[in-house]
């Protein structure tokens, strides 16, 4: 199942990339707009530290375990490089927005985690809506302040767990 997360994530990420900073159909950032901690109920925990979309990456990274291995690569919408970092059952997606580096995307990579909402990979569809009713009645795609919480069912259960910014334009 954590194979099946990450390259379900990484063809998404491939697929969505145009010609990186270049591209003119590419969406970017608004730095003056982005702060963390405005993320309202979409936030992320593990190990004690809560985390979210457009946080500071080194409090957080400096707070986790750890992680077990980092990755850098071409971006599909900031004016950064991508940087993951890998954990055991989720990873972290930070990009430089403004000089300063921040959590863009946070992913479930498989059933070991349990998200703050009650949510996990595997979880059956009647669970995850009676768990998360909100999301449920979103079609799935929750917006909370700064953060989208996207959840994909696939034969009845939860596919992928994945926050990611709310608009480009946050």
């Amino acid at each position: 199942m954590k194979k099946l997360a990450i390259l379900l994530l990484a063809a998404l990420l491939l697929l969505g990339c145009g010609g990186g900073a270049d591209d003119p159909n590419a969406v970017f950032v608004d730095p003056n707009a982005v702060q963390g901690g405005g993320y309202g109920d979409l936030y992320f925990e593990a190990e004690g530290v809560r985390f979210g979309i457009f946080d500071e990456a080194e409090p957080v990274l400096n707070a986790l375990p750890a992680y077990r291995s980092s990755f850098t690569g071409e971006t599909c919408a900031f004016d950064s490089e991508d940087v993951y970092y890998y954990y055991s059952g989720f990873q972290i997606m930070a990009n430089a927005i403004d000089g300063t580096m921040r959590i863009t995307a946070i992913t479930v990579a498989d059933d070991t985690i349990k998200t703050p909402q009650g949510l996990f990979i595997g979880m059956s569809e009647a669970d995850a809506a009676a768990a998360f009713p909100a999301l449920a009645e979103s079609d799935w795609n929750l917006i909370d302040g700064t953060a989208l919480l996207s959840v994909t069912m696939k034969d009845g259960a939860i596919a992928s767990i994945v926050y990611t910014p709310s608009s480009m334009d946050a």
